[in-house]
């Protein structure tokens, strides 16, 4: 891949005596790094199964158990 022409520029700044502004930057571990995933059928009928479990009107129907 190609050099950027930012990158280009902050490198020709550095060998020309200015700060190098890569060094600030740091680790980014202010970014969760877990595997997000998308929910499945099931979890997300789950989920609106729950979603107004604490209704008591009487308007839901209830699973035959």
């Amino acid at each position: 891949m190609s050099k950027s022409r930012a990158k280009k520029r902050r490198q020709h700044a550095v060998r020309n005596g200015a700060f190098d502004v890569e060094i600030k930057r740091g680790t980014q571990t202010d970014i969760s790094t877990h595997v997000r995933k998308t929910k499945t059928k099931k979890e997300k009928i789950e989920q609106l199964n729950h979603k107004h479990n604490k209704s008591t009107s009487g308007w839901r129907v209830e699973k035959a158990a």
